[in-house]
């Protein structure tokens, strides 16, 4: 029995709720990677022992470097208090430095956050829009104590350990501006979720693979069960104009499930 978008539309009745994914899906058969990208394949292998001998430092070095603001802010907001009462006052001498050395450590973060962002796609990331808001506030926090701290404490290289913090606190503005203009364009242009928008563009993406060829053939099956569903009374004319307006790989993300 040929299985194609027609032969799914064809099964539905008028009434009934129009799976608008499940018709597009079977048009997108033959090449079903477009719409969900590769197959993930199973390991059965477990890493040999001497893996972890550079797996767990590198973890290790990627948990600090992630979470360098909260370091960098905790080591330069201990100066001055206790956080047990028999703990002796940190030395400003010593903690500006560590934090200044943190909040460097944040600065390659987001710089790293702003090329992947840039090479990636330029698409909103709710993590480097989280990440940038975290750093800007605890970069600009440290960097009003380490000038305080270290000018009450005459620490003589206080003004180079305050560079990092600055300049950790101006990229980080700089991304998260980024990254909110863009959810406001997004909001204003599109009414996908973030999520379903980014979807639909690795399968833009994946539909550069195939063949011209096929995009017709798609194109038309996909066609001709929307001119069936109209022939039927199933959808309205307005709907199946709607629907043919849709990019390719778009059906099931825009169209509603009801037939109206």
């Amino acid at each position: 029995m040929l299985v194609n978008a027609l032969a799914r539309a064809q099964r539905t009745q008028p009434g009934s709720v129009v799976r608008w994914d499940r018709i597009e899906r079977e048009a997108f058969a033959a090449h079903p990677h477009v719409l969900d990208g590769e197959p993930q394949r199973k390991r059965t292998r477990t890493l040999p022992w001497w893996h972890w001998v550079y797996v767990v430092p590198i973890s290790v070095i990627a948990a600090v470097v992630l979470g360098s603001p909260i370091w960098g802010y905790v080591a330069i907001a201990a100066d001055g208090s206790r956080f047990a009462t028999a703990a002796p006052d940190s030395d400003p001498a010593a903690t500006i430095p560590v934090a200044g050395s943190m909040f460097l450590a944040t600065f390659l973060s987001l710089a790293i956050l702003a090329i992947a962002w840039l090479v990636g796609g330029r698409r909103f990331d709710g993590f480097t829009f989280g990440y940038s808001l975290v750093a800007l506030v605890l970069a600009l926090m440290a960097s009003l104590s380490i000038s305080a701290r270290g000018r009450a404490a005459e620490v003589a290289s206080w003004e180079f350990w305050v560079i990092p913090p600055i300049a950790s606190a101006a990229l980080g503005a700089l991304l998260a501006l980024v990254m909110f203009v863009l959810r406001l364009r997004h909001q204003a242009s599109d009414s996908l979720s973030f999520k379903a928008a980014n979807l639909l563009a690795d399968r833009r993406d994946r539909l550069a693979s195939i063949s011209a060829d096929e995009t017709a053939r798609i194109r038309s099956d996909l066609e001709a069960a929307i001119a069936d569903l109209e022939q039927r009374g199933v959808i309205t004319p307005a709907t199946a104009a709607r629907a043919r307006e849709i990019e390719l790989g778009g059906l099931g993300l825009r169209m509603p499930r009801k037939a109206r």
